[in-house]
C-alpha cells in the first residue's frame, strides 16, 4: 500500500534516530557515572532541565514539517523558503535566549531543584557549557525537520549516528587521556551536535534561506509553534507534579518508577517516529485530499499500535532480567513491573493520542492537543492519581491507571473533534 510504505519511509529513519538521541544522553551519563556519583547526579540533573529545552526544539520542529510540507505541497516554493528561513531564525533567537539563562543561572537554577551545593556545582559545569551551546541542539533539530520533508528522509538519521560516534570518541578521550571532566563530556557534545548540524546546512538551500532572512515571523508558524511548545511544556511540568505524588511511596518505589520508566522508554519509539511522519503526510494532503488524510491517519494508527506491542510485549515477557540489570530491592522491582505491565495496557490509547496530536498538527491546529493535554494532565493524569493513588491507597498502581486514561481521554477526545470536522 502507498500510504503505508511513504509512512515508513519516514518513521523508520526517524525512529533510528530518536534512538540514537537516546543513546548520546546514555553515553554521557555512563562515562561521567566514571567520575564518581555527585558528578552523575549533577548532570542527570541538569539534563532534565536540558529535556525542556529539547522539547520546545522538538514542538518547533514539528511546526516547520506541517507548514512547509504544505507550501512544498503546493509548489510555493518562495513561502516555502520564506518559512525555512523563519524557522531557522526562531531557532536561533530562542536558543540565544536559553544559552543565556543557562550560563548566568546554571547553580541556581539547579539549586532550586532542591540539590545541594555540591552537586549543583557539578551539574552547573554541565548545564552552562551544553545549555550555554544549546543553539547546536536547536539547529541540528530544525534542520533536521527541514531536510526530512524535502525528502532525504535518512540523513538526519545518518548524521544522528556519526554525531554519537563523534561523541562518544571525544567523550572518552577528555576523560581518560585529557582528564577534562564534565567540561570535557559537556563541550565534546556541543562539538559533535555542531558538526552534524553543519553537515545538515549542506543540503539547505542556504542562498534562498539568507535572502529571506526578516525580523518578522511567518503567522502560521507561530500559530503552531505556541501551543506545540505549550502542549510540550505542559506534559513536562505534569511529570515533574507526578513524581511528587509516587515521592510519598517511598524511596524504594520512586527508584523502581525511574527504572520502570527509563525501560518502557522504547516502547513508544514507533508511534513518536510514525507521529513525524503523520504531521509531514497529513499537511501535504490537506489542502485538497481529505480522503488520504483520513487513510494515512487510519494506517498511523494501526502501524504505532502493531509495532508499540511487539516492543511493550517483548519488555514485559523480559522483565525479570531487565530490571535485575538495575534493581536488587523487592518493592523497587515490584514497582518496576507495574510501569511495566500499564505501559503494555495503554499502548492503544497511547499510540491513538501520539497520531492524533501529530493529526491535528499536521491540519494546522495544534491548539486542539494542548487544550486536551492541559485538561487530560492536570485533571485525570494529576487529579484522579493523587486521588486513586493516595486518597483510595491504590499506591503506583492507581497513578499509572490515572495515565492510561489521561491517554483515553485525549485519544477520545481528539479523534471525536477530529470526526466531527470531516462530517461538518
Amino acid at each position: 500500500m502507498k500510504e503505508k510504505r511513504q509512512l515508513l519511509r519516514i518513521a523508520l529513519p526517524a525512529m533510528a534516530e530518536q534512538f540514537l538521541q537516546m543513546l548520546m544522553g546514555f553515553v554521557d551519563n555512563y562515562l561521567v557515572a566514571q567520575l564518581g556519583l555527585i558528578a552523575v547526579s549533577g548532570v542527570s540533573i541538569a539534563n532534565n532541565i536540558i529535556a525542556i529545552y529539547q522539547a520546545l526544539f522538538i514542538a518547533l520542529g514539528a511546526a516547520v514539517s506541517s507548514v512547509l510540507s504544505r507550501y512544498l505541497a503546493q509548489k510555493r516554493l518562495d513561502q516555502a523558503h520564506q518559512s525555512m528561513s523563519d524557522a531557522l531564525f526562531l531557532t536561533s533567537l530562542i536558543s540565544l535566549v536559553l544559552g543565556l539563562v543557562s550560563i548566568v543561572g546554571n547553580v541556581w537554577f539547579l539549586k532550586l531543584l532542591g540539590t545541594s551545593l555540591l552537586v549543583a556545582r557539578e551539574g552547573g559545569l554541565y548545564f552552562a557549557v551544553v545549555g550555554g551551546g544549546i543553539a547546536s541542539l536547536g539547529l541540528l533539530t530544525s534542520m533536521g525537520a527541514i531536510v526530512r520533508v524535502q525528502g532525504y528522509t535518512k540523513l538526519p538519521m545518518k548524521i544522528s549516528l556519526l554525531t554519537n560516534l563523534l561523541n562518544a570518541l571525544l567523550s572518552a578521550l577528555s576523560i581518560y587521556v585529557f582528564h577534562l571532566g564534565i567540561v570535557g563530556v559537556a563541550v565534546s557534545t556541543v562539538l559533535a551536535r555542531t558538526v552534524g548540524t553543519g553537515l545538515l546546512m549542506k543540503k539547505l538551500p542556504t542562498k534562498e534561506i539568507i535572502n529571506h532572512l526578516r525580523w518578522k515571523i511567518d503567522k502560521k508558524l507561530i500559530q503552531i509553534v505556541i501551543p506545540a511548545a505549550g502542549e510540550r511544556l505542559m506534559m513536562r511540568a505534569g511529570d515533574v507534579v507526578i513524581i511528587a505524588i509516587v515521592v510519598a511511596f517511598g524511596a524504594e518505589v520512586v527508584a523502581g518508577n525511574a527504572i520502570g520508566e527509563i525501560v518502557t522508554q522504547f516502547n513508544y519509539l514507533p508511534a513518536m517516529a510514525i507521529s513525524v511522519a503523520t504531521v509531514i503526510e497529513v499537511a501535504t494532503y490537506a489542502t485538497d485530499n481529505p480522503r488520504q488524510v483520513r487513510e494515512v491517519v487510519k494506517i498511523s494508527f494501526w502501524l504505532s499500535t502493531v509495532m508499540m506491542y511487539g516492543l511493550a510485549g517483548a519488555i514485559f515477557l523480559l522483565k525479570t532480567p531487565l530490571i535485575a540489570l538495575f534493581l536488587e530491592d523487592n518493592q523497587a522491582i515490584q514497582a518496576s513491573y507495574t510501569v511495566i505491565l500499564f505501559s503494555l495496557m495503554g499502548v492503544p490509547a497511547t499510540a491513538g493520542t501520539l497520531v492524533m496530536t501529530a493529526t491535528w498538527q499536521g491540519l494546522g491546529n495544534a491548539k486542539l492537543p494542548f487544550y486536551a493535554t492541559s485538561l487530560g494532565m492536570w485533571c485525570i493524569r494529576i487529579g484522579l492519581g493523587y486521588v486513586l493513588g493516595i486518597s483510595l491507597n491504590l499506591g503506583l498502581n492507581g497513578v499509572w491507571l490515572a495515565t492510561v486514561l489521561d491517554n483515553l481521554f485525549r485519544w477520545v477526545f481528539l479523534t471525536y473533534l477530529y470526526k466531527k470536522e470531516k462530517t461538518c
